[in-house]
């Protein structure tokens, strides 16, 4: 597993993305994240800058799109508004020679489940095949959702990943957001098992070959998440998560979104690497 932080360490002084990825090289850290939280504005060359980068220094890059997305929405410009700037975003990640454009899919806006899971799919499909018909490499990575309220439980994702193809829809798994958003679902390790099994009978080994996933500590109440914490808070528990990526002989990205970024990355990689030795 390689790990990296969502957007730029706060360590770095430079706060360009661009400087980012030689600070998370610095530190001994091997993903970053492009963080287009707020929409898209990367020119095309800053992001062929970014894509050089990475390559030489070794690298995996990703991006996140804007927060402000939602393909549920019954209101033509919002839901105009989302595809466009999903497209954007996976244009100059493209540029970027990055794979997963991670973003939050939509909100059930009081759908019934089954209808919502129907028009998700519908878009998802319309949207990788535009992708794949400009030439990009990018694959799309609707994110686990930390409320019950939006669409994206890990299952749903990796049942659309297996009806669309996982040649196009490649899942974020955020960690935290699954624990949340059942209400504390990750106990321990046999949680994590649970979840691996259930990739693998979705879309195969190779689902735990290129795993991507977020990964912090989250307070939540029982509508879902509130805010990430630091991973000192331990919940959901790391150690048992590191200990089944190991068994499943997985492989794929863990994107720091804690607080601390650079310092729980680190901290995550090295509890990684020794779990992988005992």
């Amino acid at each position: 597993m390689k790990f990296g932080t969502a957007g730029v360490p706060i360590s770095c002084e430079d706060r360009s993305s661009l400087a980012g990825i030689s600070c998370v090289k610095a530190l001994g850290l091997d993903a970053f994240e492009l963080e287009f939280v707020h929409g898209c504005r990367m020119k095309e060359s800053v992001a062929a800058e970014c894509g050089e980068a990475a390559k030489r220094n070794g690298i995996v890059l990703s991006a996140h799109a804007s927060y402000y997305l939602n393909l549920l929405s019954n209101e033509p410009p919002k839901h105009a508004k989302t595809v466009k700037e999903i497209l954007t975003t996976a244009f100059i990640l493209n540029a970027a020679g990055g794979d997963r454009l991670v973003f939050h899919a939509g909100f059930f806006m009081g759908m019934e489940h089954d209808a919502s899971y129907g028009r998700m799919k519908k878009e998802l499909k319309s949207l990788a095949d535009s992708i794949r018909k400009d030439g990009s490499n990018v694959h799309l990575a609707p994110e686990t959702t930390g409320k019950p309220s939006q669409f994206g439980s890990v299952e749903d994702l990796y049942i659309l990943a297996e009806e669309i193809g996982y040649d196009h829809i490649r899942p974020t798994i955020d960690w935290a957001h699954v624990h949340a958003r059942d209400n504390g679902r990750i106990k321990g390790k046999q949680d994590y098992v649970s979840i691996l099994e259930m990739i693998e009978r979705r879309v195969g080994k190779e689902g735990l070959k290129t795993l991507h996933c977020h990964l912090a500590s989250i307070n939540f109440t029982p509508k879902g998440e509130r805010n990430h914490l630091t991973m000192d808070h331990d919940v959901p528990p790391f150690r048992p998560l590191a200990e089944a990526l190991h068994e499943f002989k997985c492989d794929g990205v863990i994107i720091s979104e804690s607080p601390n970024i650079e310092k729980d990355a680190l901290y995550m990689k090295g509890i990684f690497e020794k779990t992988g030795k005992s």
